[in-house]
């Protein structure tokens, strides 16, 4: 249970690592004062961010091990799977995919009904709130890890349905990356939220490290090998589950 603002990380060394990271490239960025040449942050930066996703009946973190959740650093913590993760994000992806390119046959395998989202159209929230719910399903207890699934789906689902052109969907391959980007940006601002925004910064350096950390979470996520069959929910599943590993294989490496 917590709130991002208050929520000081699960105690792992992936955790610790990854808010070490972000600590002294913010730092970095507030002490070189707005307008300065940029402090860039690297995505070998980010890579600790995969340790928190435990494989599977697996533990979460990478180098040195550290359990998940209850006893992770003392307190307890954010008990992320690669599979949950996965699992929502990707039927929320879906689900957008669907709808925005016409496929009724995916949107009933959701539970979801072309024509009520077509008329929840002029209602982002209406229409977003359906996707959400489909994809994760009834708002759980208000833990640290389903409000990042729920804002995952929240976040995918409408950049499915703004990117591209009117008539160009964005195609799978950059649905499944966007969609692990922001897997992986929302997962390090729910481990740092509470160094980020603990008064000690500009407002400014605050604000600009946030989006940095967006960008930097989409090229990480360009550097996952993929492999995409096709835009159905279990494919657009299967991808954003595998790149996740495989991501996760790379922060273990020695």
């Amino acid at each position: 249970m917590g709130t991002k603002g208050s929520y000081t990380g699960n105690g792992t060394p992936a955790s610790k690592q990854l808010q070490t990271n972000v600590t002294q490239w913010l730092d970095a960025l507030a002490g070189s004062g707005p307008g300065a040449p940029a402090q860039h942050l690297s995505p070998d930066q980010l890579l600790p961010a995969l340790g928190l996703f435990s494989p599977s009946g697996g533990h979460a973190d990478g180098p040195g091990g550290g359990a998940v959740g209850a006893g992770a650093g003392g307190g307890g913590g954010a008990q992320r799977t690669i599979a949950q993760s996965s699992r929502t994000a990707g039927r929320a992806a879906a689900a957008a995919y669907a709808y925005r390119t016409g496929n009724v046959q995916a949107l009933q395998e959701l539970g979801l009904n072309y024509a009520d989202l077509q008329a929840a159209a002029g209602d982002p929230i209406d229409w977003t709130r359906r996707i959400v719910d489909a994809a994760c399903g009834p708002l759980a207890d208000g833990t640290i890890e389903d409000q990042e699934r729920r804002f995952v789906a929240s976040e995918v689902a409408q950049w499915v349905l703004e990117a591209g052109t009117d008539s160009t969907p964005p195609s799978p391959e950059e649905v499944v990356r966007e969609t692990l980007a922001l897997i992986i940006f929302e997962a390090v601002i729910g481990e740092t939220a509470a160094g980020m925004n603990d008064g000690s910064r500009p407002a400014w350096a605050t604000a600009d490290g946030e989006r940095q950390l967006r960008e930097t979470a989409r090229a990480l996520a360009d550097r996952a090998s993929l492999t995409i069959t096709g835009p159905s929910p279990a494919e657009i599943t299967r991808a954003v589950e595998e790149g996740i590993g495989a991501m996760r294989s790379i922060w273990m490496e020695p």
